[in-house]
């Protein structure tokens, strides 16, 4: 089944359980009366009046659900982070149904005690349809599947499908040179058939029952191979093992870039509506939140200088759009001589970051300065993250095709920094940089609405750096 099936049947299930709780709720409290005369409304009418009243509420509720990620496949699993991020939607929830209840006078309903039996229900029933769901996707949903690759990539896809059975396929066999695949250790990794040449994937079919083949381009080339999957046209899934990641895990495979993928993704005049409303945006936007970060940045300045009398904002020269460099503002979050022996890259729990800096960078509020910068049109809310001349000129010679990531603006947030939040080596930019690429291939208005809203999540949940 589809990962966006999948997704759908999580929604539908999640909006039904809504108003499900909502029946129960109006049942048990006004159930057993056919006519309340104090409040002049037939049972039935309470019904039609509670929907009406918590439906823009439960719009809420859904849009809360999938900044915490609860739509997204690769997080539906029994796991910690699951029902942690599930009891924080769950905390923000109610206290958006209070604030929403108790601070309106437009509604005609003031629920109180029925608010916490509606909450109450809900949680119950979401807790328990989550947790069915995700066992479901997990055991019984799964396509027996064969990787065919030539290098350690069909390793590491079959390894990552084996950890997610909740993706939908489960890595019976890879075939390939069993030399490619000998870093990887791992107890999810599958049998390997080799040498590759002699399988027969008629057996594989019809005796062992793999009903999907995610392929490496250069074994496509093989007729022997492609002669026998014709066979079984209609019986089995194949794919693409570059365009499957891909899809499942929306970052792109650096093996299949070249210079006509950026050509395709950037034919002229595709996204010229889109690239010139969204600067009108990001000026507006920047302009509207500018003001109000006033009386924050205020506080954090104050904080900043108490902590050990440093200067307030940090200043540095950055590589934007088309390689232009621009100088970014931030509150500062190191210590005053952090780089006095030059450039480092920035560290997972880094000792040079200060008390107060670590508290700015997990809440994302150092980078409220960089609304002026944004105003300037030097940035924009979305996009990849600005770099630094001293590591740009490193990671072009490294990577290749780097410096094509200049080709729209840097990025406030981007997809890279909300999917890999630490880069401290030339092997963490290039993870970084398949996001970034799967960005610049996908932009959109409501790509870029999305990832502001995933990057609300960081800040509620402390995960920012």
């Amino acid at each position: 089944m589809p990962a966006q099936s999948k997704k759908i049947i999580i929604l539908v299930g999640d909006v039904l359980l809504l108003y499900l709780a909502l029946f129960a709720t109006v049942y048990l409290r006004y159930g057993d009366v056919s006519y309340s005369a104090s409040s002049n409304y037939a049972t039935s009418d309470f019904f039609y009046i509670h929907i009406r009243a918590f439906t823009p509420l439960i719009l809420i509720w859904i849009l809360v659900f999938y900044i915490h990620n609860l739509y997204e496949i690769t997080s539906a699993k029994n796991s910690l982070e699951f029902y942690s991020g599930l009891g924080r939607s769950l905390a923000i929830n109610f206290l958006a149904a209070v604030l929403f209840f108790y601070f309106s006078n437009s509604l005609e309903v003031a629920p109180k005690t029925n608010l916490f039996i509606y909450f109450g229900i809900f949680t119950i029933l979401f807790v328990l349809w989550r947790g069915q769901i995700n066992r479901l996707l997990k055991k019984n949903l799964l396509v027996k599947t064969a990787v065919v690759s030539w290098d350690e990539r069909g390793a590491v896809l079959a390894i990552k499908l084996n950890q997610n059975p909740q993706i939908g396929y489960k890595v019976d066999f890879l075939i390939g040179p069993r030399s490619a695949f000998q870093n990887q250790t791992s107890p999810h990794l599958p049998q390997i058939l080799n040498p590759p040449q002699k399988v027969e994937i008629a057996s594989l079919v019809n005796t062992q029952g793999v009903r999907a083949f995610i392929i490496d381009d250069k074994f496509l080339d093989q007729d022997s191979l492609t002669a026998s999957l014709y066979n079984f046209v209609g019986q089995v899934e194949v794919a693409n093992l570059s365009k499957f990641n891909e899809r499942v895990w929306r970052k792109v495979d650096l093996n299949g870039v070249d210079h006509i993928w950026f050509l395709n993704n950037f034919a002229s005049g595709r996204r010229a509506f889109y690239e010139v409303s969204k600067r009108v945006l990001d000026f507006a936007m920047s302009l509207a939140f500018l003001i109000p970060s006033v009386a924050i940045g205020f506080l954090m300045a104050v904080l900043i200088k108490l902590e050990d009398g440093g200067p307030v904002f940090y200043k540095q020269v950055r590589v934007g759009q088309r390689g232009r460099v621009f100088t970014l503002i931030k509150f500062r979050t190191m210590r005053p001589d952090a780089e006095a022996k030059g450039v480092q890259w920035t560290e997972e729990n880094d000792p040079r970051i200060t008390k107060v800096g670590g508290f700015l960078r997990k809440t994302r509020l150092d980078e409220l300065p960089q609304l002026i910068n944004i105003l300037k049109g030097e940035m924009s809310f979305v996009g990849p993250r600005a770099e630094r001349p001293e590591f740009h000129n490193l990671l072009v010679k490294e990577i290749p095709f780097y410096d094509r990531r200049y080709l729209v603006k840097p990025g406030l947030t981007g997809w890279a920094q909300i999917n890999y939040t630490y880069g401290s080596s030339v092997e963490d930019t290039k993870e970084k940089i398949s996001y970034d690429f799967y960005y610049l291939k996908n932009r959109s208005f409501i790509f870029d609405v999305g990832i502001i809203l995933k990057t609300v999540n960081i800040v509620l949940s402390g995960l920012g750096r």
